[in-house]
């Protein structure tokens, strides 16, 4: 079972396997440089200039799960 947060930046993976999280951090990176970054399993999976950009990759990840697909290719 997934769940997805009320303001759409955390996706939680519920199975055998364990509680899994998928978020968006905001402020990552350092100085000026700072971003918004996709997050999972306590790793960077990608960062994005704006908070808006991290939010559509979400989303797009969360259709992929609602399509059944095995793969998502994060870009």
């Amino acid at each position: 079972m997934y769940l997805l947060s009320k303001d759409k930046k955390i996706l939680i993976s519920f199975g055998s396997e364990g509680c899994h999280f998928l978020e968006i951090h905001r402020n990552f990176g350092e100085g000026k440089e700072k971003k918004f970054a996709l997050m999972g399993g306590g790793l960077v999976l990608n960062t994005y200039p704006e908070e808006k950009n991290a939010m559509d990759e979400m989303e797009k990840i969360v259709s992929a799960i609602e399509l059944g697909q095995m793969i998502y290719k994060i870009d």
